[in-house]
């Protein structure tokens, strides 16, 4: 006879609340609209994992249902408890409150994820179950049985004790969090100690805070068991309560035996409720491809939505990959009013510049075009049979060779392109020798507009986040770029974010295409001795560390490092684990050690000359070009608060307050004939801190040029500025920074090596002082909470979803982020405009002079010599008008033969 396909019966509540709290310690999820996903996001991969894991026949998602259950009328007649008082040495008599009365509410951010865990549930086509006054437990343990009966093999996926007492050798409990652990007889009584029959006993004795059923207090989860497994039974154990040595469980028993007994009833689950199986309503089907791709869309499941089937659309039928000269004809026509532009689907790879984009390998013959899901799979063309993507927003979409009509197409002023990635397209075009003119639009920086926190900005991405499909072709990239531009223009104006896209986003992008291009010239000679340098002292420093530790071992390697520091050496573990159950050798592990072992000091040395000399040192003479300069990348869409972003190499790293970091910096240099140029916004956040506060004191330092640190020395530590020391100033520094990232009495206290109720009223004192700043952190608060977003000073949106969470570390983190975005966001916007404007104004002037770095509030130029105090003026000018704000933009403009030492 064969076997009948198992049933599959999800505990649906267990499985939401697993979810949620799984990723409560990561970043919150939500849409750029505020509604949190996590819970959903989760809850939908471990349903889908379970799919791909056991291929349920039968499958169905049993619910709870609001309103009472016959358990609330059952527990009234508990009525009291007689509970072990401590100080009264005897037990006390206390009113019971009635059945899941302890149960705090559903977070408010879960809450709302239910509808839409629902819909999933039916875009999966999985049938949702529930039975009026009844519980899930119920329903699954009626159907469990019901399946039994008909010789299925039933699998209950929960993760609930309560399950067990279900168990038969036809019943099993799955649990997916436990790498699929499958609960049958034998491995209940190995996890519980007893046998599915005797669940209900053990559970009768132990209570459930959660539930609040009352058991028999005193009497815990390893007392349960022992007395099931002496008695038997609870009506066994409350029998011969006499027997029972220990006092406290003797004298519980005897004191509650009606409670036990009603626990009992309120433990068990009713397997005769009024439902029926329906075998043919939960055999499983196919998905609702198109409902699921609305819900993951809207939910911005962007990994999701690209897992999923291409969409069955009448477009698909327009793109052509072999297109003949009639239907070329026809795109020539109408790419007239506007057309998108493809070279391939994603952003450029994450090689650098100088490897890919260099003038060497413009001339080339031979070109590299990067396949559409992976760079590494490069494809060579020669340039004259190059293949290009294209695409008018009504029309077809072409896969086509790079033509003469199209080149002028592209070079036409009055037509309108759309591209992703303008800055990647530029790079593109130069070693192909195309020219771009005419209005452009970027639907990479359009997204990137509308919510700054997402990870990706790729094509695929930003489409599967709007629902349109992207093809594999380039004919798809273009149709999918011509069909998100006008949507995402009309988001962006929605939001109110033109000017943010139009004046800084957009027009950066050629900015910084021509200083990726320029690069920043290195003197391989200093990084050659500095390699020599460092290895030496890494050597002496390893050195030390081994005579101290007395031993010889791999300082790189966290394992041998922990058994050294705290077994053999025997230093004060820390209270974090590193992955694994491996102690931590963390930096704030170490930090917390190095006051008083000179052997954590010693490895904390070696780590920073390891760091410098692998990430730099080493490092930048393998990405010179012939011309011995480096190229790196910035990236305009990758940071939630507006500022760019750098690799392949990272130069905004390179440390500026260790002499060891200013060393590397020296070998960044000028060309011959040319010199550095560092212009530098001074104290940019703060003085616009004090524009949005609008804080009298602030405002009037900054106005009269009044050093802000020793202001808040003399206002919060009462120091007069005459007497004034160099350490009291770097406290006064530390406050006014940390005010501005939002910092805590704890954080503070770290950072100043001092108790946490000293902090907390240095904090105090500066808002008793500058009450307009705290006055500002107030409201801006008070204005996330109500719209889930902060602005910059020019209009840039922030989401910040988690300033409503219940976890306090993620809202602490929230309110943090709300209090700071428009501070260093607006500073990124600030430098923007100012690039942009400098940029123009070189132009215009037709100087040698060059942008090559932007680190955060710093601006590095290759000047001509002969141009140095006109470029020094321009580009002061330039900074310090961007905006009007309440208090003057300052601008530090200094020269020097190399970056060390203009800094």
């Amino acid at each position: 006879m064969p076997t009948k396909p198992p049933v599959f019966l999800l505990d649906t509540m267990s499985f939401i609340f697993r979810a949620y709290h799984a990723m409560q310690r990561s970043r919150p999820m939500s849409t750029r609209s505020g509604l949190p996903t996590a819970a959903t996001y989760v809850f939908v991969n471990m349903i889908q994992k379970l799919r791909k894991d056991f291929a349920p026949h039968y499958f169905a998602a049993v619910f709870d249902v609001s309103g009472g259950v016959f358990r609330d009328a059952k527990a009234l007649e508990i009525g009291t408890l007689r509970r072990w008082s401590a100080k009264e040495q005897t037990f006390v008599e206390v009113a019971y409150e009635g059945y899941k009365a302890n149960r705090e509410a559903m977070p408010e951010d879960l809450a709302r994820q239910l509808p839409y865990i629902r819909r999933a549930l039916e875009a999966m086509r999985i049938p949702i179950l529930e039975a009026e006054g009844f519980e899930a437990d119920d329903v699954i343990g009626t159907l469990a049985r019901q399946a039994a009966a008909l010789d299925h093999e039933v699998f209950i996926v929960s993760g609930d004790k309560d399950m067990m007492q279900l168990v038969t050798d036809r019943v099993r409990v799955l649990n997916p969090q436990k790498e699929n652990l499958i609960l049958d007889p034998a491995k209940v009584v190995e996890v519980l100690g007893v046998p599915p029959e005797r669940v209900i006993d053990v559970m009768a004795l132990r209570g459930d805070t959660v539930d609040n059923i009352p058991g028999a207090p005193g009497i815990g989860d390893k007392g349960s068991v022992e007395l099931i497994q002496q008695f038997g039974s609870v009506e066994a154990v409350l029998d011969r309560a006499g027997e029972v040595k220990r006092k406290t469980y003797r004298e519980s028993l005897q004191q509650n035996r009606a409670a036990v007994l009603l626990s009992k009833e309120l433990v068990t689950i009713d397997t005769a409720v009024p439902v029926v199986l329906d075998l043919a309503a939960m055999t499983t089907t196919k998905p609702d491809i198109e409902a699921a791709r609305e819900l993951f869309a809207e939910l911005e499941f962007t990994s999701m939505l690209r897992e999923l089937a291409p969409a069955a659309s009448a477009k698909f039928t327009e793109l052509i990959d072999d297109p003949n000269e009639t239907q070329m004809a026809a795109f020539y026509a109408g790419a007239r009013g506007g057309f998108a532009f493809a070279f391939s689907a994603e952003s450029r790879s994450a090689r650098s510049i100088a490897d890919s984009d260099s003038e060497e390998e413009a001339v080339s013959p031979m070109q590299s075009l990067l396949d559409l899901s992976d760079a590494a799979n490069a494809v060579a063309l020669p340039v004259e049979r190059m293949m290009v993507g294209v695409a008018t927003v009504d029309g077809p979409a072409l896969s086509m060779v790079l033509t003469d009509e199209l080149r002028a197409l592209l070079a036409g002023r009055s037509i309108p392109k759309m591209v992703h990635d303008w800055k990647t397209v530029l790079h593109r075009a130069v070693a192909l020798d195309l020219v771009f003119a005419g209005a452009i639009e970027d639907t990479m920086l359009l997204s990137y507009a509308l919510n700054p926190t997402h990870t990706t900005q790729t094509l695929a991405d930003v489409a599967a986040r709007s629902g349109e499909t992207l093809a594999p072709s380039l004919a798809g990239a273009a149709h999918a770029i011509a069909a998100l531009a006008p949507r995402l223009r009309r988001e962006v104006a929605e939001h109110e974010l033109t000017s943010v896209y139009e004046t800084m986003d957009l027009p950066l992008a050629p900015v910084l295409f021509a200083m990726e291009r320029v690069g920043v010239r290195v003197n391989l000679g200093i990084l050659g001795g500095l390699s020599q340098r460092f290895g030496a002292e890494m050597g002496q420093v390893s050195e030390r560390i081994f005579a101290l530790a007395d031993r010889r071992f791999n300082i790189n390697s966290p394992k041998q490092l922990g058994e050294v520091l705290f077994v053999h050496l025997g230093l004060p573990k820390p209270a974090s684990r590193g992955k694994g159950k491996a102690i931590s050798t963390a930096q704030n592990v170490l930090d917390d050690l190095a006051e008083n072992h000179e052997i954590a000091r010693r490895v904390i040395e070696f780590r920073h000359l390891a760091k410098l000399k692998s990430n730099y040192i080493d490092a930048l003479p393998l990405l010179v070009d012939k011309d011995a300069r480096v190229h790196t990348t910035f990236n305009a869409a990758a940071t939630a608060t507006g500022r760019l972003s750098s690799t392949n190499p990272n130069l905004q790293n390179i440390p500026i307050r260790t002499e060891l970091g200013r060393e590397i910096r020296a070998a960044f240099v000028a060309a011959p004939g040319f010199r550095l140029l560092s212009a530098d916004y001074s104290q940019i956040e703060l003085r616009l801190m004090a524009h949005f506060s609008e804080d009298p004191l602030l405002v009037d330092a900054y106005r009269h040029d009044r050093d802000i640190h020793t202001l808040t020395a003399s206002e919060v530590f009462g120091v007069l500025a005459e007497q004034m020391d160099k350490q009291t100033r770097s406290r006064a520094k530390a406050v006014n920074f940390g005010i501005v990232y939002g910092i805590s009495p704890f954080g503070l206290a770290a950072q100043l090596g001092i108790p946490q109720h000293e902090a907390r009223l240095y904090i105090e004192r500066y808002f008793e002082r500058y009450r307009g700043v705290k006055t500002f952190i107030d409201r801006t608060i008070e204005q996330v909470r109500r719209d889930g977003f902060v602005k910059t000073l020019f209009g840039r949106i922030r989401p910040i979803p988690d300033i409503e969470s219940r976890n306090p570390n993620q809202r602490g983190f929230a309110e943090r982020t709300a209090i700071n975005t428009p501070l260093q966001g607006t500073a990124a916007d600030l430098i923007k405009l100012a690039m942009i404007a400098i940029d123009c104004k070189l132009r215009e002037e037709k100087m040698r002079t060059r942008m090559v770095l932007q680190v955060h509030d710093e601006l590095l130029f290759e000047v001509a010599e002969e141009e140095s105090d006109a470029v020094g003026a321009l580009v002061k000018s330039a900074m310090e008008s961007v905006v009007e704000l309440k208090v003057p933009i300052i601008a530090d403009i200094s020269f020097g033969d190399n970056w060390r030492d203009i800094n």
